[in-house]
Order: structure tokens, then C-alpha cells, then sequence
């Protein structure tokens, strides 16, 4: 007979099924009141209430959360929202493979011929224990924002929040409520880590951290070069750069200044690394991005060269095709896109004031707005891998790379 555990595991498969099938849609109460007769009837007998051949409903992120509420009642279980609402939505065991997959993990197609800057990720990612695993999804959404652009800046740094998509409708109900708590839906007013301390976002922020731990299901990855490396592409600036621009012009990807070609490929480069070791045959893929440098349209080029730069440079790296390769850049209409952007912002920001505060020795400005990202960022969370690369000049001269690890000490981070 089935444990209780393991009825759970295959009533999540059939509900997965059911809430991506367009047939006979039903309405959000309608499909509450199915998901509850199921669990009670599972409750008193041995019969199966999702049968094979059953008619096909459709349910939403709101039941699933509302289902989760009711099986913490019916089963008395101890699961926190978050964990059990996960456990719905994933297929298996969700602690035994389905949140991450173990290294180590390597890059197969990388030859000597790659770029520098490949072998520089290669060295850290082999360092890995550990990456989050989506096999069992079919939607892969990636967010970007960058930082360290301002002079005084001894890093510049990349950051990308990579999640599965399908498992983001609960954190998707969750941060509208915490909006409409605040005061923060109309309008929508987003956590950028340069503006924390309003008194509804600042009120607001340790609430959303929460729910980005707890609700989110994927990576935060953030890439921190040092600025004394001028480029990752060649023996020197002048070398690489004019290379660059010649070479994305050549392949019809538009015209580009020198900075503004190591900086989309540096990007490009580093989300397809990361897509091709999280992503499985026939997933689609969404690159959500804020307006930024690499993406505006101009005469010369345009958001659309951006675009065809990261697929060619994905297949470099990838052993298995997508179904689909999205783009989109900042709505106009926000909604909660903008609030899984502003994860990736706040990781720039962090990892960014972090490191230049251990080379200089000098304080985190913000107040306590900055120092509740700050243990975010130090803290371990189940279900979102929070990792951290760095690209220095070492002592002897050489250019190296390697996992930041942050831990905290007396309320500061200790980076080692």
C-alpha cells in the first residue's frame, strides 16, 4: 500500500497535468472543492480520485496554495507552506534530487580554442558541490541585472536569477499580497538596492527576502570581475576589444564600442554556461532583462543582436536543444517579473558592496535595509542555490577564479 508520502508525490504528478491541460477549465473554486473531495476521500478509502482516463480540469497557482493550507489541516503535517507547496509541484522526492543534482559538473564542448573567459568559468563551476535540478520542468526563466558601473566601483558584477517557471505561481500570489499589504501595488514600486529605505518598501523587504527564499525554486548567480582585469578576451584591452568589435560585426550582430562588446559578451557568455548545465532537451527558455546598455536599440544596432549574440553563443556551450528561446525587456506593465528582476539587482548590489568592502575595509552604507541583504545573501536557503564567482588578479600576478563563500559572523559576512 502506498505511503502517505508517496500518495502525495503522485497526486502532484496529476495535478501537474491537469494544470497545464486547456480542456475543460474549471473555476478556481470548482477546482478547490475537487482538490479537497480528493483528499478527503483518500482519507477514508483506497480509491483513487484521479483515475487514469480521467476528465481533464485545469487549476492555478492560487488552489495550490489554497491546497496546501487544506492538507496541513486534513494530515496535521509539520511542512511549512513554502516546503509543501513545493512538494505538490514536484514529481518525486523533493529533497532527494528534484530540488538540486550534485556535482561535479564540467562543460564538455570547452576546448582550448574557447575563449579565456570559459576556461575562468569552467575552473569555478568545477568547484560546485551542487546546482539546482529542472528536469522535472518544462519553463526555465532567467533574470539579469548588473552593477559596478559608477568609478569608484573595484568590481563590476553580474547577476542572474535562473528558476523554474513552473513553480513560480505561489510566489507569484504571495508577493501580490505582500504588495497590496504595503501599499506597494499601485504603483509598482520595485526593491532596487539602491533604493531600500522608504518607509513601505524598507517595512516590506524582510517579508519579500522570505518569500524569495521560500517561494522560489532556481539560482542566484552573480559573476564579480575585478576592474584592474580589463578584459577576458584576449592578451590585452586593445587587442581583444578591437577583436570584438570586428568579429560582431562580421557576423552581423551589429556595431559596438569596445567596453559595451566585452560587457554583452562577458553576459552572454555566462548565461550560457549556466542555461546549458541547468536546462534539459525541449524546455523553453525566457531572458527577462532591464534596460541597460547591452540591449537598447539604436541605429547601429539593436535588442535584437543582443538576442541572436546570446544564441550563438548558447550553442557553443549547449549538448541539447530548446523547444523555445525567449526575450522580453522591462514591461511596462510591472508585475512580478520585475520583482524576481529586482532579486537579480539586489545580488549585484550586495556581492558588488560586499567585496568592495573587503578590499578597502571601508562600511556598507544603507543602514539596516542593507544589512538585511546582506545576511540574505550569507544565508543558505532549501530551494534557491545562492552562488557567488569571482575573477581577480592574484598575488603573483595572474588572473585566477573561484567561489565566493560568505558566512555570517557577528552580523557581518565573513568572505573567504
Amino acid at each position: 500500500m502506498e505511503t502517505r508520502t508517496q500518495w502525495f508525490r503522485r497526486m502532484a504528478s496529476r495535478l501537474r497535468l491537469l494544470l497545464e491541460c486547456p480542456e475543460k477549465p474549471v473555476s478556481q473554486d470548482e477546482a478547490l472543492s475537487l482538490i479537497v473531495a480528493m483528499v478527503r476521500l483518500r482519507d477514508v478509502t483506497e480509491v483513487d480520485p484521479f483515475p487514469p482516463g480521467a476528465a481533464p480540469v485545469t487549476v492555478d497557482g492560487h488552489s495550490f496554495e489554497r491546497l496546501a493550507n487544506q492538507i496541513r489541516q486534513h494530515h496535521r503535517i509539520t511542512l511549512d507552506p513554502g516546503d509543501l507547496v513545493l512538494l505538490l509541484l514536484t514529481p518525486g522526492d523533493p529533497v532527494q534530487g528534484k530540488v538540486r543534482k550534485s556535482g561535479p559538473f564540467a562543460l564538455p564542448r570547452v576546448t582550448s580554442e574557447y575563449p579565456w573567459f570559459a576556461h575562468l568559468l569552467l575552473n569555478a563551476i568545477k568547484q560546485l558541490p551542487s546546482l539546482p535540478d529542472f528536469s522535472d520542468d518544462t519553463k526555465v526563466f532567467v533574470m539579469s541585472d548588473f552593477s559596478g558601473e559608477h568609478r569608484s566601483a573595484l568590481y563590476n558584477t553580474y547577476s542572474f536569477i535562473i528558476l523554474a517557471q513552473d513553480k513560480i505561481g505561489p510566489f507569484q500570489v504571495k508577493v501580490r499580497e505582500l504588495r497590496e499589504k504595503h501599499g506597494l501595488l499601485n504603483p509598482y514600486s520595485e526593491f532596487a538596492y539602491k533604493d531600500l529605505r522608504f518607509g513601505a518598501r524598507s517595512r516590506a523587504l524582510p517579508e519579500f527576502l522570505d518569500l524569495v527564499d521560500n517561494y522560489i525554486h532556481g539560482a542566484v548567480i552573480t559573476l564579480a570581475v575585478e576592474k584592474r582585469i580589463e578584459t577576458l578576451f584576449g592578451p590585452s584591452k586593445p587587442e581583444a576589444h578591437a577583436f570584438l568589435v570586428d568579429q560582431l560585426a562580421s557576423l552581423g550582430f551589429g556595431q559596438w564600442k569596445g567596453p559595451d562588446a566585452e560587457k554583452v559578451s562577458r553576459v552572454c557568455h555566462t548565461l550560457a554556461v549556466f542555461v546549458s548545465l541547468l536546462t534539459s532537451t525541449g524546455q523553453r527558455l525566457l531572458w527577462y532583462c532591464d534596460n541597460d546598455t547591452i540591449n537598447v536599440d539604436g541605429k547601429r544596432r539593436t535588442f535584437a543582436h543582443t538576442q541572436e549574440l546570446f544564441k550563438t553563443v548558447w550553442g557553443m556551450y549547449a549538448t541539447q536543444p530548446l523547444d523555445v528561446i525567449g526575450f522580453g525587456r522591462s514591461f511596462e506593465d510591472k508585475s512580478y517579473l520585475d520583482d524576481l528582476l529586482s532579486v537579480a539587482d539586489l545580488a549585484a548590489g550586495v556581492v558588488q558592496d560586499l567585496l568592495q568592502g573587503n578590499a578597502t575595509g571601508a562600511d556598507i552604507s544603507g543602514g539596516d535595509e542593507k544589512l538585511r541583504v546582506i545576511r540574505w545573501a550569507a544565508s543558505p536557503a532549501r530551494f534557491l542555490s545562492k552562488i557567488n564567482i569571482q575573477i581577480c588578479r592574484m598575488e603573483n600576478g595572474e588572473v585566477g577564479s573561484g567561489l565566493v563563500a560568505m558566512n555570517l559572523k557577528d552580523e557581518q559576512p565573513d568572505l573567504a
